[in-house]
């Protein structure tokens, strides 16, 4: 479960590449394109394209984890008391 969450939150890094310096430079990040398409280039359907795609990988890998997660888990098939 924390892989997931640390995978969605790195998709979150738009603030972090700011403050770092030359978001345009080597720590572009998929959200960058998406602000520069929607508010510099006023490309919209560019935008919405690309928040998409975040959207779609991110839930193929957190599916993909979640799915994987019951190869490796060893207790109880059932919860509860008992």
């Amino acid at each position: 479960m924390t892989a997931c969450l640390s995978f969605v939150q790195a998709f979150s890094v738009f603030p972090s590449a700011v403050l770092l310096g030359a978001p345009a430079g080597p720590t572009r990040v998929i959200s960058i394109a998406a602000a520069e398409a929607a508010f510099e280039i006023y490309d919209y359907a560019l935008a919405s394209t690309i928040a998409i795609l975040m959207g779609f990988v991110q839930l193929l890998v957190v599916g993909g984890m979640l799915g994987a997660r019951r190869f490796f888990y060893t207790g109880p098939v059932t919860g509860g008391k008992g």
